[in-house]
């Protein structure tokens, strides 16, 4: 071990090395005469933090020294709390703040007298020492090892993870791979290119849809399985486990070069590993990515939503990503060589479909609709930058993300024309500030289950849409609970209020029933489907909540797109239904999806996309129509177009066919309705 045959050759500070003697981070060591401040004690310090760099390999600009924190969850003796200095901190400098300055400590130093010996109890001894070092760890959420030394006597420690105020003695320290060095050896660095894009070389490749299936999936060397294996984690608890993963990965991407423009180095990924790698260092930065994500995300929507946030927030405090070391090198092997921020939403989205629907098959399955249906419906809808969209049971937010992803390829062509033709200086990412606009301020969604909005969030921001306005809410509550009592909508309140959305797109949770009386008697406030000659129905079912829902966040002309069982539409005991949508709404379009739509997702009932306009002014209740009855009263003649899908791309099993028609019907419903 380096930490041995101390011969205090630094007693006389004279003798320090130029290159320490003058290094900025060093001058807490001395007095303006050139003394140590402790002669004791400060030798001992030198002589550490020499053996830290020569044999360690750490930066001196890692390091601080004197380090002043009120430590008010660590302890002295007799249970008296502590302040004071650490010796000296290594920061972990992988991490830099806004303006550069370290701020992710991984290891503590603390320095003795040599005559002090190991366990001795006197006054200043080995164990107020120790004390001292205990309580610096345990107000530091990042450190991960600690060094108690009396030149003479040395002991390193490792911080348990699970209970951070143990220390465990170890026998050394790995080599500390400081983030140049990293930058040297690694395959996956960024760097300065003027030749690329933003003038940045991320040297990570975007990934296709049945790559991102076959690393993150439930195969033998699937991310999943790891999971599964290693952690014996259920497939729920798995799925949570990789939204996190996914979350600190698609954050160090972003950080990564932000670090590179903001300080011209290269530098490596938190998230890449090599020969060097210390699995134990790997674990406590992809924790601590993690943690600055979640950071960053507080912060990010602070600006917009102000501080109430603890419905919007992707993790609270309470959640970390914490796992064997192992296991977390083998996340991070699988996910290292490629780019989540330039993958398209396709590939992202379909990871939330391809991967987490099947592993919620049997639970969690409503949450999720299939590619074909959430294309077939924005091509139908067609969303422009004006249009302000919503999803009131968002589940994992891919209609949000598809639109979103509709709308940058129609601003982008918009552009092109624009600039007669030509792409050159136009960022496909972010073609026009009508589009920034969109993106930054009209989409919503929300979510009942916070499991699920951890997935909507994390999809969102892979998207770009940091700002997208989701929340984890009971879309089924009373109304004046939802809006805080507010009864208007746009222009100056869009979202979730009467009146609040241009668009929406769902397919809310059916099969169950609503039964609170206050919510049914609500609705029928407001002439909403439960009621029922004169009187408020006991029950009503939850898709057709739903849809009274969507039509109150409507403004008039407003668009729906739901996915709907067979039942509302053709059940005889569901007229009274019917009749009270085509009061409230325009039908525009019925399309048949085929039985094996949502088969491979745990359920055979069969569906149809349903495309409505709100009406202008609802017509009167003695003017209720029957579905498909020619509209007369207080209305002009209008098209209707219906068809049927036979073929969506998969069948019950899931396994792909030859062919999907939802595009056909695309363009043929353009091409019909105009």
């Amino acid at each position: 071990m380096p930490f041995s045959d101390f011969t205090n050759p630094y007693q006389n500070p004279a003798n320090i090395p130029q290159k320490y003697r003058q290094h900025i981070n060093l001058q807490k060591l001395f007095k303006a005469d050139g003394s140590y401040v402790r002669p004791a004690e400060d030798p001992v310090t030198m002589w550490a933090l020499q053996i830290l760099v020569e044999e360690y390999g750490v930066p001196l600009e890692a390091m601080e020294l004197e380090l002043n924190s009120d430590f008010a969850e660590g302890t002295y003796q007799s249970g008296r709390r502590y302040q004071g200095r650490a010796d000296l901190v290594v920061y972990d400098d992988r991490y830099a703040d806004s303006v550069g300055n370290l701020d992710v400590a991984f290891i503590m130093v603390e320095a003795m007298e040599p005559s002090k010996k190991v366990g001795g109890t006197e006054g200043e001894g080995w164990v107020d020492h120790l004390n001292r070092l205990n309580a610096y760890m345990s107000a530091s959420p990042s450190a991960r090892y600690a060094i108690l030394t009396s030149g003479k006597h040395t002991v390193i420690y490792r911080r348990d993870l699970e209970y951070p105020r143990k220390l465990e003695i170890i026998g050394d320290l790995q080599k500390y791979e400081s983030a140049r060095e990293a930058a040297k050896h690694s395959f996956y660095t960024v760097i300065l290119n003027p030749s690329e894009p933003d003038g940045i070389q991320t040297g990570l490749t975007p990934l296709t849809r049945d790559r991102f299936r076959e690393v993150l999936g439930d195969t033998r060397s699937g991310c999943h399985s790891i999971l599964r294996d290693n952690e014996g984690l259920q497939p729920q608890e798995a799925v949570d486990a990789m939204v996190k993963f996914l979350f600190a990965k698609w954050y160090d991407e972003q950080a990564t070069i932000d670090l590179v423009k903001q300080t011209g180095e290269s530098r490596a990924y938190v998230f890449s590993v090599s020969n060097e790698t210390d699995p134990e260092r790997l674990l406590v930065q992809v924790r601590d990515t993690f943690e600055k994500a979640k950071q960053w995300e507080r912060e990010t929507l602070a600006k917009k939503f102000g501080d109430d946030l603890g419905v919007r927030l992707a993790f609270n405090e309470a959640d970390v990503l914490q796992f064997k070391p192992h296991t977390t090198m083998e996340i991070v092997k699988r996910l290292q060589p490629w780019s989540l921020r330039k993958s398209s939403a396709d590939v992202k989205g379909g990871v939330f479909e391809d991967f987490l629907s099947k592993t919620f098959r049997d639970d969690l399955g409503q949450y999720f609709t299939p590619t074909p249906v959430i294309n077939l419906m924005v091509g139908i809808l067609q969303p422009t930058v004006n249009d302000y969209v919503g999803d009131p049971a968002c589940g994992s937010a891919r209609m949000l993300t598809h639109v979103l992803d509709y709308v940058r390829k129609q601003e982008y062509a918009k552009a092109i024309a624009n600039n007669g033709g030509n792409p050159e200086g136009l960022n496909p990412e972010e073609p026009t500030e009508e589009f920034i606009k969109f993106r930054d301020n009209h989409l919503f969604g929300a979510e009942y289950s916070r499991n699920v909005m951890h997935i909507a969030r994390v999809n969102t921001l892979m998207n770009g849409a940091q700002y997208a306005d989701l929340k984890v809410m009971d879309s089924l509550e009373r109304l004046g609970s939802i809006t805080g009592g507010i009864t208007e909508g746009l222009p100056e309140r869009p979202g979730f209020y009467l009146g609040g959305l241009t668009m929406i797109l769902t397919n809310p949770p059916f099969g169950s029933k609503l039964t609170n009386e206050s919510v049914l008697k609500d609705f029928a406030g407001r002439d909403g489907v439960t009621k029922k000659k004169g009187k408020v129905v006991k029950t009503v079912l939850q898709e057709v909540a739903f849809l009274n829902r969507c039509l109150e966040y409507l403004a008039p002309n407003g668009k729906l797109a739901i996915v709907l069982p067979d039942g509302v539409l053709a059940n005889s005991s569901m007229q009274d239904v019917r009749d009270w949508i085509l009061r409230w709404a325009r039908l525009k379009a019925i399309i048949s999806l085929p039985q094996a739509t949502f088969a491979p997702y745990g359920a055979g009932v069969k569906t149809s996309v349903v495309v409505l306009q709100k009406r202008e002014i609802p017509l009167i209740a003695e003017g209720q129509l029957e579905l498909g009855q020619e509209v007369t009263e207080s209305d002009e003649d209008y098209k209707v177009y219906m068809a049927r899908i036979d073929d969506i791309g998969y069948d019950a099993r899931g396994l792909p066919t030859n062919l999907d028609e939802t595009q056909d019907i695309i363009t043929n419903f353009t091409e019909r309705m105009k």
